[in-house]
């Protein structure tokens, strides 16, 4: 193998792992290929790490293709000494203009392993890789129980019953007991609302039974029927996924209340927000790098020194949404150091720009305090909320001395405009401007027009001045012959 780097990684192995086949290619010193085929049936991947270890080799690394690495990679990982790293696809891709096969794609993963020149890509531990498992499941749970709400409200709507217009939810307890009583009954009377009713409602069951009066449609009462009975089943198992989460979590317990002393932060996001980076921040080697890999830093795009991009990357889907979550609740929480930057900024950067610039600050602090077993300083928001509450109250001092500065200067112009001199001659008007009008000043000029021709005279024995305007001709002079022919 004619090459100018020096090996790092001697054996090396490469995968190009598909949903059916993987291509495995092992290079030595020398640059020699063993190559070989498995497919991706359990029996095989045990071969795999039985070739593997004949071969002596204890560097693997693959591309993060979809979730088809995963088995391979659990499978790897648990062998004594070998290193196993996913890299990114977009990193490893091939020379152009060399052949590209499944083998040759192997043969150059191995390479690049080889010389050490792909970094390997986070990957969180499998104790919270199960548990992930159950977060994002849980997620998808919540994400399915809001469109079935959404579909018992298109519902209502299509046959005239306005139930959201005097109910703030329609998951909540009387809701949920009025809708029932409509599905089996087709139509409720205030008598059923006195009944079914909480007493918390703020509105009369007058006013309920006015916006669902009416008989609903028996398809539509089966449809409803349907509704309610799945979303029953999503909210029971809903709660028994979040009672497993917590159980599989137990052994977390401080790393998730150190989450949740962060301001916007519950238990559940604190669970979800574990599940995806782990407790060891070693893997990172600044706050910068953990929020570039979850995709809240604003991405890098220069040419000819202009920036040609900002925008933040897909990256990690999942932390990046619940951590927007935390975000939207730690910016409505006054009086902490969250809540005050994106008051100060959301004017200059706008309001999705900064929940992202929040988002990113959350996940810092997550970050230092995992790394450090601290809990969130609270004292620092009382002195931020001081210096914030400062800087607001000189900002309106600004704007007062603003307005009072204006309103001093018109009144000094309406005195000054007020003032008509008497016994003398108004002063000549000036350049580009009117006549002088009565109180002797120049009139401006019309828009699109020349200024009047104005003529002044002087009666003797008076000090009034008589203003002669000539008026101004429109139109275009007649000729004499058009004149001459309308006489005759």
């Amino acid at each position: 193998m004619n090459s100018g780097m020096a090996a790092v990684n001697v054996p090396a192995c490469g995968l190009d792992v598909h949903k059916d086949v993987i291509e495995a290619a092992v290079i030595d010193a020398e640059g020699n290929f063993v190559q070989r085929t498995f497919d991706t049936m359990r029996k095989s991947l045990f071969e795999l790490r039985a070739w593997l270890i004949s071969l002596g080799c204890m560097k693997v690394l693959m591309e993060s293709t979809g979730i088809f690495w995963i088995p391979v990679y659990e499978m790897l990982e648990d062998v004594p000494g070998m290193d196993v790293g996913i890299g990114n696809a977009s990193h490893m891709k091939n020379v152009p203009g060399r052949p590209k096969t499944d083998k040759e794609d192997s043969k150059w993963i191995a390479r690049l392993c080889m010389m050490g020149l792909i970094l390997k890509s986070f990957v969180v531990g499998r104790k919270f890789r199960e548990l992930r498992e159950f977060t994002r499941y849980h997620k998808k749970l919540v994400q399915e129980r809001v469109r079935v709400i959404n579909r018992i409200e298109k519902l209502l709507q299509m046959n005239g019953f306005r139930l959201s217009s005097v109910l703030s939810a329609l998951d909540g307890v009387s809701a949920i007991k009025i809708l029932r009583r409509l599905q089996e009954k087709g139509t409720v009377t205030v008598a059923d609302i006195e009944q079914l009713r909480a007493r918390g409602l703020r509105k009369s069951s007058e006013e309920i039974e006015r916006a669902i009066s009416g008989q609903m449609k028996w398809t539509s009462r089966l449809l409803l029927g349907r509704m309610l009975t799945r979303l029953k089943t999503l909210d029971t198992e809903i709660d028994e996924i979040y009672a497993l989460m917590v159980d599989m979590s137990k052994d977390h317990a401080p790393a998730i209340k150190i989450i949740d002393s962060i301001p916007g932060i519950a238990e559940q996001s604190a669970i979800y927000i574990l599940a995806e980076i782990g407790t060891d921040m070693s893997a990172f080697r600044t706050a910068n790098h953990i929020t570039a890999w979850s995709g809240l830093a604003p991405k890098i795009s220069e040419s000819a020194g202009k920036v040609r991009s900002s925008k933040t990357k897909k990256a990690n889907v999942y932390l990046k949404t619940i951590l927007t979550e935390c975000a939207w609740a730690a910016v409505k929480s006054r009086g902490t150091r969250l809540h005050n930057w994106y008051w100060r900024n959301v004017k200059r950067l706008g309001e999705k720009k900064a929940i992202t610039a929040v988002a990113r600050k959350l996940l810092v602090y997550i970050y230092a305090m995992l790394k450090s077993g601290t809990l969130y300083d609270g004292s620092l928001d009382v002195a931020d909320t001081e210096i914030y509450k400062a800087q607001k109250l000189a900002s309106a001092r600004k704007t007062i001395a603003h307005h009072q500065g204006s309103a001093v200067k018109k009144e000094q112009r309406d005195s000054e405009n007020q003032k008509t001199p008497t016994g003398t001659l108004p002063p000549p008007a000036q350049a580009g401007h009117g006549p002088p009008n009565v109180a002797g000043q120049a009139e401006p000029p019309k828009k699109g027009g020349r200024p009047r021709k104005v003529s002044i005279t002087l009666s003797a024995g008076s000090d009034n001045n008589q203003e002669q305007v000539t008026p101004k001709k429109r139109g275009r002079p007649r000729k004499k012959s058009e004149i001459e022919g309308r006489v005759a």
